[in-house]
């Protein structure tokens, strides 16, 4: 009798030939979203570093 239930989410039966436009689009604009988003932290944190690098060659003693 349990293979005759009905999954309570799931409203129609899935058709393959029209897949899902509004799903697709967002699942790749948000993979687009997230890599922007991953190179623009990775040059972010290379610039620190770069600065960081700069500060501690720097060894002046009138400026600090």
């Amino acid at each position: 009798s349990l293979a005759f239930t009905r999954s309570a989410f799931v409203a129609k039966k899935r058709t393959y030939d029209q897949p899902n436009w509004f799903g697709v689009g967002l699942a790749f604009s948000t993979s687009a979203a997230l890599w922007a988003l991953l190179f623009k932290q990775h040059n972010d944190d290379v610039m620190e570093y770069e600065r960081r690098l700069e500060e501690r060659k720097h060894k002046c003693t009138g400026c600090s």
